[in-house]
């Protein structure tokens, strides 16, 4: 449990709140909005000064409305308070869950399923057979070593420098050799 006294008594300032009286009953709100925070929201003094500073830069929405200290009255009040922390409390969530980066660990432990080469040739097979022509893209690669292992084309049949081919609104594509070879053996056995 913090005592946040000399925190809680600057806060009302940084809203544009009136100082609490100094009388009994202002000790006594003190006290209680201390007392508050404790049990509610467990924060620093420094968390307060962040929460309240944001709230006067009208950073804090709670609710999906921006969060005005210039509605909280005369005084700062409990209800103030909690809506302001709560409001900061959400926001510090919100960049919590929000990925910063990737985390190598987490990279290495995802589970990549790769197309097999049959499953290539399959998938080739079936683009052939619904469109009539070869896809633009696909697993060319892949589906050469199925054909390769399958003997079904020669290993050598590639090309060193594979070939330019017009493609899509006039620019030049270079084709693999690998992609070539296996174009060529579904154009003569499937198209």
């Amino acid at each position: 449990m913090y005592n946040l006294t000399t925190t809680i008594l600057a806060l009302p300032n940084i809203i544009g709140c009136e100082e609490f009286p100094r009388s009994e009953h202002g000790k006594l709100l003190v006290e209680d909005i201390n007392n508050f925070i404790n049990n509610n929201y467990r924060l620093t003094g420094n968390d307060l000064i962040k929460a309240f500073d944001m709230a006067a830069t009208h950073s804090l929405y709670l609710d999906g409305k921006r969060v005005d200290p210039s509605t909280f009255g005369k005084y700062l009040s409990r209800a103030s308070v909690g809506k302001i922390l709560t409001a900061y409390k959400e926001s510090k969530q919100d960049k919590n869950a929000r990925p910063v980066g990737y985390n190598s660990k987490q990279l290495n432990e995802a589970k990549v399923k790769l197309v097999t080469p049959e499953e290539a040739y399959s998938m080739i097979l079936d683009w052939c057979n619904e469109d009539g022509k070869l896809p633009l893209a696909a697993p060319y690669s892949q589906c050469f070593e199925y054909l390769v292992s399958m003997n079904a084309i020669n290993q050598q049949s590639i090309t060193k420098g594979g070939e330019n081919r017009k493609g899509m609104m006039g620019s030049t594509q270079i084709i693999g050799g690998k992609r070539k070879a296996v174009e060529d053996y579904f154009t003569k056995n499937v198209l």
